[in-house]
C-alpha cells in the first residue's frame, strides 16, 4: 500500500470571465454624445420619482461614436475568439448601445440579456462618490439556493454568490451576456452616467478581415 500523501487537485471549469480596461481617451467624445441624447430624453419626460433614471435611445449610430463603437465591437470579437469560439466565421455588431443616468436612490435589478446578445458591457462616464456599484451574480441558481454560509464574504472564493466592482470614469467592462448583473443603489446626490451595450454576432462576409486589435 502506498502511504505517501496525495494532493487533491481541483480543475476550475465553466468560468465566467469579467474583462476590464481603462480607456479615458474616449471620455470627452462619448460624454458629449451622451449629454445630447440625455437632454433630448429630459425634454420628452420628467424624472420618475420611483425609478429616478433616464435611458436614451440607441446612440451607436451617432457619427461621433464611430471610433468608440468600432473599438468596442472589435474588442468584443477578440474576447469571443480568445474564449475559443470560431470567430473567423462571424463579425460582431451592437443590438443596443444606450446611456443611463441614475439619480439618487436609483438602481438596476439583477438581469441578463437575450435577443441574440452574446456579450454585454459598460463604459463609465460619471461616477460620483457613493454612486452605484456594478454587481455580477453566480449563474447557478441551485448553488445559490443551497449555499452554505461564507467564511469571509469580503473574499472572492468558490463559496461566493456575487462580486461587486466600484466603477471608475473611463473604465470599459465586458462580460458574457448570460452572466447576471445588477447595480446597487446610487447614494450620491449627483447622477451617475454610463453607456450600456449588447453585442451579437452575424455571419462574416467571405472577404471580411480578422479585426486587428490587442487581445485583453
Amino acid at each position: 500500500m502506498n502511504n505517501q500523501p496525495q494532493q487533491l487537485e481541483a480543475t476550475a471549469l465553466f468560468s465566467a470571465p469579467i474583462y476590464q480596461i481603462e480607456k479615458p481617451e474616449y471620455l470627452d467624445t462619448v460624454r458629449k454624445v451622451a449629454e445630447k441624447f440625455i437632454s433630448k430624453r429630459k425634454e420628452e419626460k420628467d424624472l420618475n420619482p420611483i425609478y429616478p433614471v433616464y435611458m436614451t435611445e440607441n446612440i451607436n449610430y451617432d457619427p461621433e461614436m464611430q471610433d468608440f463603437s468600432n473599438y468596442v465591437a472589435q474588442i468584443g470579437w477578440n474576447i469571443l475568439e480568445n474564449q475559443g469560439y470560431a470567430m473567423e466565421y462571424f463579425t460582431t455588431y451592437f443590438t443596443e448601445m444606450w446611456c443611463q443616468e441614475h439619480h439618487k436612490n436609483s438602481n438596476m435589478d439583477r438581469h441578463i440579456h437575450g435577443n441574440g446578445a452574446v456579450l454585454s458591457g459598460f463604459y463609465f462616464l460619471d461616477c460620483p462618490k457613493d454612486s452605484c456599484k456594478v454587481l455580477f451574480h453566480h449563474t447557478n441558481d441551485a448553488k445559490v439556493i443551497s449555499n452554505l454560509p461564507e467564511k469571509d464574504n469580503s473574499n472572492l472564493t468558490h463559496a461566493s454568490n456575487m462580486v461587486n466592482f466600484e466603477p471608475k470614469e473611463g473604465m470599459l467592462m465586458f462580460t458574457n451576456s448570460w452572466l447576471p448583473h445588477s447595480f446597487s443603489k446610487n447614494q450620491s446626490k449627483k447622477p451617475m452616467r454610463f453607456i450600456h451595450f449588447n453585442i451579437a454576432v452575424a455571419p462574416a462576409q467571405p472577404q471580411a478581415a480578422t479585426p486587428n486589435v490587442e487581445i485583453i
